[in-house]
């Protein structure tokens, strides 16, 4: 079974995708490229192993982080109402 994240491999990524690193603790964001991920020798992880190994660079904090996929041009919210 698994999920999305263990089903891809950083060098399956488009080369303008962007995943965003979310710390659990102190909700530090920031951002991974796949050039990045690519400079660091390791492509051939799947993002579950990289979001397992990321830990927050916050001084004092190093806790897990939340990896997600960042969709470019995608703006999506509740739309609703009542009816």
């Amino acid at each position: 079974m698994g999920n999305w994240k263990s089903k891809l491999r950083a060098t399956d990524l488009s080369d303008d995708a962007r995943l965003e690193l979310q710390c659990r603790k102190c909700g530090q964001v920031r951002y991974l490229t796949k050039e990045a991920i690519l400079e660091r020798n390791a492509g051939h992880l799947y993002l579950d192993m990289i979001e397992t190994r990321t830990q927050c660079r916050v001084k004092g904090c190093n806790s897990k982080m939340r990896l997600s996929m960042v969709h470019k041009n995608q703006t999506s919210g509740f739309v609703g109402g009542l009816a």
